[in-house]
């Protein structure tokens, strides 16, 4: 709606008012307890996946489009999950996956500390790829103040390509 100066977000925006430029590619991997017996593989198949309880992230973020882009092309479909919930944030997700809700397939790069603490576990599906970039957006025709462009030029300078010149 334009009230935001500047975003991290992940998936390409659509409306032209808006730039996007990719700033890092993000795999999505199966988040679960710790003490989930699928706690400490590697990989599980899809079949595995799919006879859980599973939480999403809501229609329209770029996790769920993710998510339905990469099921889409291993000819599966969500509605043959068990998702028995969706919310609108990655965190509340993490907080249900703890609690045992269910597990949930959502960014690696969200649950690393967790994973790292013990707190959660995680695992790639060895029949499904589920990537995605991140995109730093601003608008067009919009000015940022100070702080936003402060951040925009960190942001930046961060990326591997400007980091090395």
């Amino acid at each position: 709606d334009g009230r935001a100066e500047v975003a991290v977000v992940g998936a390409r925006p659509g409306p032209r008012t808006l730039i996007s430029r990719e700033l890092m590619p993000d795999e999505l991997v199966v988040v679960l307890p710790a003490d989930h017996p699928w706690a400490g593989r590697k990989s599980v198949t899809l079949a595995d996946v799919r006879r859980e309880p599973m939480i999403v992230r809501e229609q329209g973020s770029g996790s769920r489009e993710a998510l339905e882009h990469a099921l889409g092309e291993a000819h599966a479909d969500l509605t043959a999950f068990r998702v028995v919930g969706e919310m609108g944030s990655t965190q509340a997700i993490k907080q249900a996956v703890r609690s045992g809700v269910g597990i949930a397939i959502i960014s690696k790069r969200a649950v690393d500390d967790e994973c790292r603490a013990r707190l959660l576990s995680s695992v790639k599906v060895k029949d499904l790829r589920v990537s995605r970039f991140f995109y730093l957006v601003t608008h067009r025709d919009r000015s940022r103040s100070p702080l936003a462009q402060a951040f925009v030029d960190f942001v930046e300078s961060q990326l591997p390509e400007r980091a090395s010149k």
